[in-house]
């Protein structure tokens, strides 16, 4: 089996998936307590600075994503381009502009999900994001060849 997916990145999904690292990371367990410290000297002191400098906490990492993602989307060349993916039983194939890169399943280092993709990492720092909405009616196909290739301990698909 065979499937081709089409996908030109915008900034929603972006978003989604550098929220996605956000809320997996330390950088948001350190915000969450940052701003309970401050809530909780509010309640001690009774000073409307503490109550606001825990809201700006944590709505500035939501907003810095945001505007993170649109930039990145905006100004990466390659995003520019339709990337065009192919997967089959051996491998992950990409093409965008002239160039052709391969990913042998086995080279997959971890698969995650999140509500508006699947990423797929062939190392520490490189990621792969195959929106759900560009996958179409192939989404279940591409999961399932996702699923026999790379080794089952390495993937966290959710529905």
């Amino acid at each position: 089996m065979k499937i081709e997916i089409d996908v030109n990145m915008t900034t929603p999904v972006m978003y989604d998936y550098m929220m996605y690292h956000t809320l997996t990371g330390v950088q948001f367990w350190m915000a969450v307590a940052i701003a309970l410290m401050l809530w909780a000297m509010f309640f001690v002191n009774r000073n409307p600075l503490y109550l606001l400098a825990g809201i700006v906490v944590l709505v500035y990492l939501p907003v810095e994503r945001y505007i993170q993602a649109k930039k990145q989307v905006t100004l990466n060349p390659v995003f520019k381009e339709t990337l065009h993916y192919t997967l089959d039983e051996e491998k992950m194939a990409i093409d965008v502009q002239d160039e052709h890169m391969e990913a042998p399943w086995d080279s997959v280092v971890k698969v995650r999900s999140t509500k508006k993709s699947i990423i797929l990492y062939t190392n520490r720092v490189t990621a792969t994001i195959l929106p759900r909405e560009s996958m179409g009616e192939d989404y279940d196909k591409a999961v399932d060849l996702i699923k026999k290739g790379v080794p089952a301990g390495r993937v966290r698909i959710r529905g």
